[in-house]
């Protein structure tokens, strides 16, 4: 049965690329809602900034829809379009660098929505979590980010930011190394 579905869908995602493709941008509207969230997600692990992930998504959508005649039918549109808005937030991530912004003092830490209704204990767990993931290099960062949140594949992850599955699975064993230590209070202790 979800294979089934998992075909029907994918037919779906044909057609809208077919008639895309063919002058109908109303059917592209199927591929925006289809893959939007995981998009927004992808370009906020890299950037690490709702708004500037949100801009990411749309203008990623934007280029895709632009060069959808490039787009290789019978290909699934998913990997293209994170490929895409890894790029773009990779690109942004490399101006910050270029250009050292300092934070403004008396601004006041905006309101997290997306841990609102969770314990005390849990945001402290997932601060610590986030903090340990902001102290890695920055492509081990990354790379643990899309396989361990994001939950893509090595192969997904090497297409997406051009490295070889090997280097993504090297980039991933230091990071869990290096998370493992500086969290080993919450995962049972150091193996010490």
């Amino acid at each position: 049965m979800k294979a089934a579905a998992a075909h029907e869908e994918d037919s779906l995602e044909v057609a809208a690329i077919a008639e895309t493709k063919a002058g109908r941008p109303e059917a592209y509207e199927y591929l925006v809602g289809k893959y939007l969230k995981r998009v927004i997600s992808v370009a906020w692990g890299i950037v690490r900034n709702a708004d500037d992930a949100e801009d990411l998504a749309q203008e990623a959508f934007v280029r895709a829809y632009e060069n959808i005649a490039r787009f290789r039918t019978g290909d699934p549109f998913g990997p293209w379009i994170y490929r895409i808005v890894t790029n773009l937030s990779l690109d942004v991530v490399k101006h910050r660098s270029r250009v050292r912004q300092e934070a403004l003092s008396e601004m006041e830490e905006g309101e997290r929505r997306d841990r609102a209704d969770l314990g005390a204990r849990t945001n402290e767990i997932a601060a610590r979590i986030d903090t340990a993931l902001k102290t890695l290099p920055e492509m081990q960062r990354m790379v643990a980010r899309m396989h361990l949140v994001e939950e893509f594949s090595h192969t997904e992850i090497a297409e997406m930011l051009k490295l070889s599955e090997g280097t993504v699975r090297s980039h991933l064993s230091l990071a869990r190394r290096k998370l493992r230590e500086q969290l080993a209070d919450i995962y049972g202790g150091s193996d010490e």
